[in-house]
């Protein structure tokens, strides 16, 4: 069976992610991750031309993005629950969302 882009892209990622979920973090990984993004989007606003600029806040993006994800930093700090995207919510978590 021939792959396309799209799945080679896909199963690169996702070795990439289970890599990173099995490491240990250094301390305040995630921290230094989100100054970095900061940094970034105000650097995208004083860029001196609209590439600059957007090349910048992609960039912004993506670390704000890494900064976010992951089990240690940002998500343990705000007590998000650990869990893989495409899991299923139990009966309880669909109610509690349901509600919300």
């Amino acid at each position: 069976m021939k792959t396309n882009t799209s799945s080679a892209v896909q199963r690169m990622a996702r070795g990439a992610i289970e890599y990173d979920d099995t490491r240990d973090g250094f301390a305040l990984e995630h921290h230094v991750v989100l100054a970095a993004s900061s940094a970034l989007a105000v650097a995208a606003f004083m860029a001196p031309s609209r590439g600059a600029a957007a090349v910048r806040g992609i960039g912004a993006g993506l670390l704000l993005m890494r900064a976010l994800s992951g089990s240690q930093g940002i998500r343990a700090w705000l007590n998000v629950t650990d869990r893989r995207p495409g899991a299923p919510l139990s009966p309880e978590e669909a109610r509690a969302a349901w509600y919300l």
